[in-house]
């Protein structure tokens, strides 16, 4: 008697244990097709923005947050890591947020805008592929990035500047023209699914986070 109980003991334990999801509740329908776009702020705070810079020299640094537990007096909280390419940025990661494995491939986008200063596409900069390869953006000034079978994962683009001429970009998942403004750079929260939007299709639905526009990853042409 004491063997078969350990048995049965054990049987219930081993197909609890291949199914640990079986009790979960199904999620909401609206949402099953629903995904996430953002940069990744690994060591940064949701409202920090992520600084990269390229000097004249052609130079590039991006500034990589230290942050200690507790802080000691007079410690860093940041270093300046220096690219292994002149005139290009260090990688800027950007990080697909998904819990599915579809038929269909995904595609997320990304804008960059001048935020000082005149710099135009294609004249003082241009986007690259993690691989280095050149990206064109869309009529509508978006960057592409195709995320197969909808899996999570990350993907980076570098920029390159192109010209002596300084100023400031931002790279960032949202597109501005979307945005219902309340006040200075602070979306209408009754209309967060179109201020929100990414891309959409008839198969999925890609949305952005309001910190990556706020506090985007911001490019200084020194």
């Amino acid at each position: 008697m004491k063997n078969i109980i350990i048995y049965v003991t054990f049987a219930l334990l081993t197909v609890a244990g291949c199914n640990p999801y079986n009790t979960w509740p199904e999620g909401l329908a609206e949402l099953e097709h629903v995904y996430y776009v953002s940069n990744v702020k690994t060591g940064n705070g949701n409202e920090e923005p992520i600084y990269h810079e390229i000097a004249a020299n052609g130079t590039a640094t991006f500034m990589n947050r230290i942050h200690y537990n507790p802080v000691p007096a007079g410690a860093p909280t940041f270093e300046w890591i220096e690219s292994n390419e002149k005139n290009v940025t260090c990688p800027m990661r950007i990080r697909f947020i998904s819990e599915r494995v579809r038929t269909y491939d995904v595609i997320t986008y990304f804008w960059v805008e001048t935020r000082q200063g005149d710099l135009k596409a294609g004249t003082d900069y241009s986007v690259l592929s993690e691989s280095g390869v050149t990206l064109s953006p869309n009529a509508q000034g978006a960057y592409s990035l195709t995320w197969p079978q909808a899996k999570k994962g990350e993907q980076s683009v570098k920029i390159k500047r192109l010209s002596s001429n300084p100023g400031e970009l931002r790279l960032m998942m949202l597109d501005r023209s979307r945005i219902n403004f309340t006040s200075v750079d602070m979306p209408n929260r009754n209309d967060l699914d179109v201020s929100l939007l990414n891309n959409k299709t008839s198969e999925y639905t890609v949305r952005g986070i309001y910190f990556d526009y706020r506090y985007p990853v911001i490019l200084t042409f020194r």
